[in-house]
């Protein structure tokens, strides 16, 4: 009589790697997912300092920065005027690129960061409202 089986089969270690693969994607997914919403979080709140910023910059100069041309949209920090105005919100948004600010005239401007991909599909972050 031969003695007790010690081990374990090729088809139970194929089972358990597969078992742990697909936890680890739905890991990685949950992670890769609570990131993309903390970036996004984060550029809400820098727009919402910088349209304070803005709004502080009205009161005191009655308008609020002008583009250097209404219609083009540039990057707001090209223009420097909130560098000093703003504690604890970069220029750049999450993902490493400025966030654009247009004023179309003295009274409305829009700003807003384009997210991960500028050049995608992907819904621009902008705050609580676009224009103001």
């Amino acid at each position: 009589m031969r003695g007790t089986r010690r081990g374990f089969t090729l088809l139970e270690l194929l089972a358990v790697m597969a078992i742990i693969a697909i936890l680890a994607g739905l890991g990685a997914k949950g992670y890769s997912l609570a990131r993309r919403q903390a970036k996004e979080s984060r550029a809400k709140a820098d727009l919402e300092k910088l349209r304070t910023a803005l709004n502080e910059y009205r009161v005191e100069y009655g308008r609020y920065p002008a583009s250097e041309n209404a219609m083009e949209v540039h990057a707001l920090d090209a223009s420097g005027f909130l560098t000093n105005a703003v504690e604890g919100v970069t220029l750049t948004d999450p993902w490493g690129r400025a966030y654009i600010y247009v004023c179309s005239n003295r009274f409305l401007y829009r700003i807003w960061s384009e997210g991960p991909v500028a050049d995608s599909d992907y819904d621009n972050i902008n705050p609580s409202s676009a224009e103001y």
